[in-house]
């Protein structure tokens, strides 16, 4: 019984997932995100002592997207579901198709058969689970599926059979790459700045990332059935540190696709700043975004040597400094984070044009 399963599952597999591989990430921009609080409605989820999975997967995922919808007003945030309502997970993948997204986050919690025995966040891209370990997880994930009145968009599939998620190895699309490294981003940042052990990145089959035609990662923010670890998910300290990791990774994420991907930037000189000796290719320090230009010399960016604006992606961006090293912007780097702009960074232009640290580097060398 289980092998003709497994064959009809594959044989879906081949037929309707494999052509949605193909597809590769759209344009140049990050400018939509599907945020999907995992579970929902009679699907509670993981439960602690004194809360439900769904409940702390929701309140996270509203924090994380009201940063984005405040700090990118260039990203379009759409939510699987705002409320405590029951979603089947192939309609999860399917919101992020049908809004055509660049990015997709699938936000949970853990739990073990045994309380306070793990600990720490981790997240899972979709791939072949490697261990036990993984198994377990997409399989208590996966369960969901037991809960819905119609399960033919996944052909039979049990979420309870190992043999079935052998298929899943197939599933490492084009864009597993960006997947990982966004997941890589996430970890980092849960680590550094909300404090949580890290569990590393891990690959699981996972349902809901399944039919996803976009980069997409499964976070478990930490272990409802820890006692510590409830306590910190539960309050607001811990649900906003969480949400504000995700944020940082995902603005990391996207500035970088953007920096990799762009083309035809022009910058701006403003006419107050002094004439560099630096040719057309160059390094510099980008540290502020603003949907309106100002001037260069506006008190807002007082402190800051040699600012330059540039625009693109319908922004204007702003600039300190052009250097032939990358050493040395990135000693301004420093300089201009000291002054409170704790996410500049450093970029590059090629022969006037946005590119990328490596090509500079390449170029200057010739």
């Amino acid at each position: 019984m289980i092998e003709r399963k497994i064959f009809r599952f594959g044989a879906f597999f081949l037929v309707f997932v494999l052509p949605l591989c193909a597809l590769a990430q759209k344009g140049e921009k990050i400018q939509t995100i599907v945020i999907d609080p995992g579970h929902g409605g009679k699907d509670t989820g993981a439960l602690g002592k004194v809360s439900k999975e769904k409940t702390l997967n929701l309140a996270v995922a509203l924090k994380f997207g009201n940063y984005i919808k405040e700090n990118m007003p260039d990203v379009k945030v759409v939510y699987t579901r705002e409320k405590d309502k029951f979603v089947e997970l192939s309609e999860r993948a399917a919101i992020a198709n049908r809004n055509d997204a660049d990015v997709f986050i699938s936000i949970h919690c853990n739990s073990t058969g045994t309380p306070n025995s793990a600990y720490g966040a981790e997240t899972f891209v979709m791939g072949e689970s490697k261990n036990e370990k993984n198994l377990a997880v997409a399989k208590k994930e996966n369960a969901a599926i037991l809960l819905e009145d119609n399960t033919d968009a996944y052909d039979n599939f049990d979420p309870n059979s190992t043999e079935a998620y052998i298929l899943f190895s197939l599933s490492q699309s084009l864009y597993q790459s960006q997947s990982l490294d966004l997941a890589d981003k996430v970890q980092k940042q849960f680590t550094k700045k909300a404090g949580r052990h890290d569990r590393g990145v891990q690959q699981a089959g996972f349902l809901v990332l399944w039919k996803t035609s976009m980069p997409s990662i499964l976070v478990e923010l930490g272990f409802i059935n820890n006692a510590k670890e409830e306590q910190f998910l539960n309050s607001e300290k811990g649900q906003t540190q969480l949400a504000l990791a995700l944020y940082r990774a995902f603005e990391e994420y996207k500035r970088e696709f953007e920096a990799e991907n762009s083309t035809a930037v022009q910058p701006v000189t403003n006419e107050k700043t002094e004439k560099s000796d630096v040719g057309d290719t160059y390094f510099s320090v980008q540290f502020a975004s603003r949907d309106k230009k100002v001037s260069s010399t506006d008190k807002t960016f007082s402190g800051v040597k040699e600012v330059e604006v540039y625009e693109y992606g319908g922004a204007f961006r702003y600039i300190s400094g052009r250097f032939t090293s990358k050493d040395a912007a990135t000693k301004r780097q420093a300089e201009v984070r000291a002054l409170g702009y704790k996410d500049a960074f450093v970029i590059a232009f090629i022969n006037g044009e946005r590119g990328t640290v490596k090509q500079a580097e390449e170029a200057l060398k010739k």
